[in-house]
């Protein structure tokens, strides 16, 4: 009966000891799900936020805002009309950052601002033809 007994409690100690090392491996897995999930949400809060391409962002401009001048694009940002998180309020910034930026005109009046021999003849100019 001792024997029973001792063997018993053995077995009740190892099922102890199996309990807490499964307890222990939950803990510590929950805890490494925590360091994860707490690393990518700071490097999610750290990251600038993505905007359209340049010539995606300046086609959309250029199809709906009559904007001719950066100035005119800074007072349409001002007051609060360019809502779209997708377009730049600072494009010069953060295009030129990429390597992107060519000239506000060229953002706000686009690629038939420059013809062909260099000269400007873009919405806001006329085509001055040498005889």
């Amino acid at each position: 009966n001792n024997k029973d007994e001792n063997t018993n409690n053995e077995n009740d100690n190892n099922t102890k000891n199996n309990d807490e090392n499964d307890d222990d491996d939950g803990l510590s897995w929950r805890l490494a799900k925590l360091r994860l999930e707490e690393a990518n949400t700071s490097r999610l809060l750290k990251r600038k936020p993505l905007k359209l391409p340049y010539a995606t962002s300046q086609k959309w401009i250029q199809q709906n805002w009559a904007i001719r001048t950066k100035e005119e694009f800074e007072d349409l940002v001002a007051n609060g009309n360019l809502r779209t998180p997708y377009i730049s309020k600072r494009p010069e910034e953060y295009y030129g950052e990429r390597g992107e930026w060519i000239s506000w005109d060229h953002y706000l009046l686009g690629d038939s601002s420059v013809d062909n021999d260099g000269g400007f003849g873009g919405r806001n100019s006329t085509n001055l033809k040498w005889a």
